[in-house]
């Protein structure tokens, strides 16, 4: 167990965070116990099984700066104990790029590369494939458009739940998915009106968005399409090959659809059957192959690293066979284990060691001309992990780079999803929430359709 005592929710929540990460067996299992008292300085006082003891740390008015100062300390004390190789640092958050490209703006390439090494404490390879990552994002995110946004379509819908997933999909049943996509026509129509310019980008996922059935999906794109203009890119995430068809690829393409995802997650047809994944290995072949003839010169594909009984071998295989077919984007992601999923009521755990299946694939994609271009990590991720996606020279999602940087507004539509309003010159997003529950975003969208109604009208789109 981990525990902080503080008043300020604030810094209580980074912490712990913080020790989270580098003690991530502590979270349900022995003891860490940190209480923290501010007088003239900050005590932090420490009692654990490896651990015992006071830090002083000195006091600040800037709380981000007192919060950094704070991990510093701890950082320097606890590292012999870390649980695992650490090259974060004390960087905790899930956007570490967004950090490096706010840097970017008041200081030099050194200067932030030395803040990084010794400010924040991260790795020094590290630092450079950040830096990398972060040039990369500056050259589609420049010159920011104050106007300019994209939309963000959610389908919660699925053919069954992986083991893995804390979302809150729904086992498709076509009387609740009609009735949802009754409510989101809705949606899109009532909320076109309010804008004038052609969204950047659009991106339908879920969920399993093409486990709706050809029609339902068809009539939400039309819909796009006609009330908001053709973007540059339109991603729809047909992920699983079980839903994907001749007949919704024609479709897709047809309407205009010129990116999609075909997600194996495994090339291990056990590991796919354990997961709770209604398709084999032979079937993500056959999809993907069925999309390049019908045309589609833009895909992604999604591997999972730390899956239930799969070790460095398996992941490289997975890996080895995406490679094989040659799919514009490529999506490594560390498995997350969240409240919600089969695999967090089953107290799985995984592995720490996991930092030297990321050097082989860095290696491997790089031999055959991927690079990483955009970067995230969430919570309760095994090994301090990340998730990187990896692309060849002019297929970047411009979608994924907007969306993980915060540096244009997203409009969401559907349930779970979330519209963030960007500030340019304040640097500054607001956000407004749907509703996660499907019932409530089906008889009372209308209050969040008010909140978003204050922002249209500011923004002009």
């Amino acid at each position: 167990m981990i525990e902080v005592k503080y008043y300020n929710e604030n810094i209580k929540k980074e912490v712990f965070e913080f020790l989270r990460l580098k003690f991530p067996s502590y979270e349900n299992s022995n003891y860490i116990k940190l209480e923290i008292t501010d007088l003239e300085d900050f005590n932090l006082k420490i009692e654990s099984d490896f651990f015992k003891g006071e830090i002083l740390v000195e006091k600040t008015s800037d709380i981000r700066e007192q919060k950094i100062l704070i991990k510093q300390k701890l950082y320097k004390a606890l590292k012999p104990h870390f649980e695992s190789y650490d090259k974060w640092g004390i960087l905790t958050g899930v956007r570490p790029v967004k950090l490096i490209i706010k840097l970017l703006r008041n200081y030099s390439d050194l200067e932030v590369m030395n803040i990084l090494k010794f400010k924040y404490f991260v790795a020094e390879d590290l630092v450079e494939y950040l830096m990398d990552i972060a040039k990369r994002e500056l050259k589609v995110i420049c010159p920011i458009d104050p106007k300019s946004y994209s939309i963000y379509v959610h389908i919660p819908f699925c053919p069954s739940k992986c083991s893995y997933c804390s979302f809150q999909t729904q086992i498709y049943n076509s009387k609740v998915a009609d009735d949802y996509i009754e409510r989101l026509v809705k949606d899109l129509e009532r909320e076109s009106f309010y804008f004038k310019g052609e969204p950047k980008s659009i991106y339908i996922g879920g969920g399993t968005p093409t486990s709706i059935g050809v029609k339902s999906l068809q009539k939400i794109i039309k819909i796009l399409n006609s009330r908001y203009g053709n973007p540059s890119e339109f991603t729809v995430e047909c992920g699983r090959p079980d839903t994907i068809s001749r007949d919704m690829l024609l479709m897709l393409k047809e309407e205009g659809v010129n990116r999609i995802s075909i997600n194996p997650q495994s090339m291990n047809d056990i590991t796919l059957n354990k997961i709770g994944r209604n398709h084999s290995v032979k079937d993500i072949y056959n999809s993907f192959s069925l999309a390049r003839d019908l045309g589609f010169d833009f895909i992604n594909m999604d591997l999972i690293v730390g899956l239930p009984r799969e070790g460095i071998t398996d992941n490289k295989k997975t890996l080895k066979e995406i490679l094989k077919l040659n799919p514009e984007n490529i999506t490594v992601h560390t498995l997350s284990i969240k409240n919600g999923s089969k695999l967090y009521e089953e107290k799985y755990r995984g592995s720490n060691s996991i930092e030297n299946i990321f050097d082989f694939i860095d290696k491997e994609t790089y031999s055959v001309g991927y690079y990483p271009y955009y970067l995230y990590r969430q919570k309760r991720m095994i090994g301090n992990g990340e998730n990187v996606g990896y692309s060849k020279e002019g297929f970047e999602s411009i979608y994924n780079i907007y969306m993980m940087e915060e540096k244009q507004s997203i409009i969401g539509f559907g349930m779970s999803s979330s519209s963030k309003f960007f500030f340019p010159k304040e640097d500054r997003i607001e956000s407004i929430m749907n509703f996660r529950n499907i019932k409530d975003y089906i008889e009372r969208n209308d209050e969040i359709f008010s909140k978003k109604l204050n922002y249209y009208r500011d923004f002009k789109f």
